[in-house]
């Protein structure tokens, strides 16, 4: 059985207050899509969002949080006695938790970030990027999700028909049975890259 694809452009995208109320955040997805972000009702969100000024960072207790630099030089982020200061470079993952005490530095002028909410007692989930186009990517998971960074993509999961992405859109993919194999192609020359969410829920036999 096919597993399925939902194709999500800039008209899905819901643009949010920061949980400590400094910015907004552009949520790219939430699941499930009626799960309640204020209260914290949800399994697992993707978000891309501005950092224009050092400062503190929302606390989500009982979540792990993966940030993603995806433009500016990098922040350096601290966690007080919870974890040792760590310079958080371009296009590099960086995982921590959601119930640390954490602020970010900028180490030269803003950054975008695309940060993801993985709740512990639900979901488990590694997040990669692809830079380095052709590639393939194995999808241990039943859910995914791949966002076009930078140039336009073509991504085929499984024997599923290809999909192509613009830069800024996004593929939701839910129902995968077996591990996959996620092939990921540009137009040659390009500098398209993409990030990936494999997201795997325990007890799910695969």
């Amino acid at each position: 059985m096919r597993p399925t694809l939902v194709h999500l452009t800039a008209a899905d995208v819901v643009t949010r207050p920061w949980k400590n109320g400094r910015g907004t955040t552009d949520e790219l997805l939430l699941v499930p899509p009626d799960g309640d972000f204020g209260a914290l009702d949800f399994e697992w969100r993707v978000a891309r969002a501005g950092v224009d000024a050092s400062g503190p960072f929302s606390q989500f207790a009982g979540f792990e949080r993966v940030l993603v630099v995806v433009s500016g030089a990098g922040l350096r982020m601290e966690h007080g006695a919870a974890a040792p200061p760590t310079r958080v470079l371009r296009l590099h993952p960086y995982r921590f938790a959601g119930e640390w005490p954490t602020s970010a530095e900028l180490l030269d002028g803003p950054v975008r970030d695309v940060n993801v909410l993985l709740r512990r007692d639900a979901v488990r989930g590694e997040v990669s990027t692809a830079r380095r186009l052709p590639c393939e990517r194995a999808l241990h998971g039943s859910e995914a999700f791949v966002h076009a960074l930078d140039g336009d993509l073509e991504l085929r999961v499984g024997d599923a028909p290809t999909v192509r992405l613009a830069p800024g859109e996004s593929l939701f993919v839910h129902g995968l049975e077996t591990p996959t194999t996620c092939a990921l192609g540009a137009e040659p020359g390009s500098d398209a890259c993409a990030l990936l969410v494999d997201v795997v829920r325990p007890g799910v036999r695969r």
